[in-house]
């Protein structure tokens, strides 16, 4: 069963292998949204691109490819960065919430996070 390491929250999550990052996020009650996506999110199509997360661990499979929606949406965001709502978690991972406005202490947050190793 995988694990999503939720860096922001200091959280661990297991899920089920095929489950979206997006649905977890949210049953687990993370801040997955900034205001303005609380307020205008698009309920999951990747239209509005405001369930912005940050890959920051985890096997190169960890989430299903990239679809071709959040290609076009984050052509010119960081490599790393992903849509929860059209990423399929496959294996453990690390996950930034809201990267785009990031703690104060984040990279101490995602070096802490990362020398913990993931459950397989």
């Amino acid at each position: 069963m995988p694990i999503v390491r939720f860096v922001r929250e200091g959280r661990d999550v297991k899920c089920l292998s095929g489950e979206n990052l997006r649905e977890v996020a949210l049953r687990e009650g993370m801040e997955l949204y900034g205001f303005k996506g609380i307020i205008g999110n698009c309920g999951g199509s990747g239209q509005c691109i405001t369930c912005l997360v940050s890959i920051e661990g985890g096997k190169g499979g960890s989430l299903s490819p990239m679809t071709n929606l959040e290609k076009q949406k984050l052509k010119n965001r960081p490599k790393n960065w992903r849509l929860a709502c059209q990423a399929i978690v496959k294996s453990s991972l690390i996950v930034l919430t809201k990267p785009q406005s990031p703690p104060s202490n984040a990279n101490s947050l995602i070096k802490e996070a990362l020398s913990n190793d993931l459950p397989r």
